[in-house]
């Protein structure tokens, strides 16, 4: 008797191990993938530097009211 309530106990905690090894795969891809969106923003950032040129605009706009 007792040996089988471990092989179940065993199945269910194997299923458990599983799915927590899915869920760490999850994170670590999840974070990955926002460290990598990061990464292009601050490039796109350093290529189009939006507030300088909406600074300029604003000026420029000024300039001819």
């Amino acid at each position: 008797m007792e040996k089988e309530e471990n092989n179940t106990g065993s199945g269910n905690f194997r299923e458990i191990i599983a799915l927590l090894k899915r869920a760490l795969e999850m994170y670590i891809y999840e974070g990955k993938e926002k460290m990598r969106e990061e990464e292009e923003y601050k490039l796109y950032r350093e290529q189009y530097p939006f507030e300088e040129y909406y600074h300029f605009k604003e000026c420029f706009k000024s300039r001819w009211e």
